[in-house]
């Protein structure tokens, strides 16, 4: 009895880590992306609201473009442009315009057009324009 046991416990701990990742393809991302809020725990709870998008393009570019509301900021709109590539189901995209270190970016929920995406200790909850 033991013998059936053990397999079906590490069977049924495999399935929970295939759950834990969505995998991406190149097509599943491209188009402007609109991150409605981030945190810094994949619950959501404890996030901020945010006014940015992320453009994927096909030449494997990402445009990020973030307005600011603050009437008080320094400046209201700011624009980058990041290198990407999907990689074993990953975004891997440069961490910041002009660096070379790049960061891998893992969906931990995909449905329809949201999206929950981890980049290093961030969360960003998406939505598809």
């Amino acid at each position: 009895m033991q013998f059936i046991k053990l397999p079906a416990v590490a069977l049924l701990l495999l399935s929970f880590n295939a759950v834990a990742e969505v995998q991406l393809t190149k097509a599943d991302i491209l188009g402007t992306w609109q991150i409605d809020k981030e945190s810094n725990t994949s619950d959501g709870s404890k996030a901020r609201s945010s006014n940015t998008t992320w453009t994927f393009k096909e030449d494997g570019t990402i445009e990020g473009m973030t307005h600011e509301n603050d009437s008080h900021a320094r400046i209201d709109q700011m624009r980058a442009v990041l290198n990407y590539s999907v990689e074993g189901g990953k975004i891997v995209k440069q961490a910041a315009p002009g660096r070379s270190k790049m960061e891998t970016c893992e969906a931990i929920e995909k449905s329809g057009n949201n999206m929950v995406l981890k980049c290093q200790t961030v969360y960003f909850f998406m939505s598809k324009k």
